[in-house]
């Protein structure tokens, strides 16, 4: 017996749903996933204040859509988990 399947045991034993931690951990890095893509957008404002580049509008759409996509794969997750 593998030390993986002495800790799925104890924790079967013990109660603890393993798919349910799974679902669990999924979500949570799906979150901070989208906490990232909040971050991108806010550092896309500053560095425009500071530089004042050609790139501006397109890099703020594109975090945008990175925002978007987070969030809906976020949503997705809860949906789907």
């Amino acid at each position: 017996m593998t030390p993986f399947d002495r800790l799925t045991e104890l924790m079967s034993e013990a109660g603890v749903d393993v798919w349910l931690l799974g679902k669990m951990g999924v979500l949570l890095f799906l979150f901070l996933y989208f906490l990232f893509s909040l971050v991108v957008v806010k550092q896309i404002r500053i560095m425009s204040k500071t530089i004042k580049g050609v790139m501006e509008k397109e890099m703020m759409m594109v975090a945008k859509i990175l925002v978007g996509l987070a969030g809906a794969v976020f949503l997705l997750g809860l949906v789907i988990l």
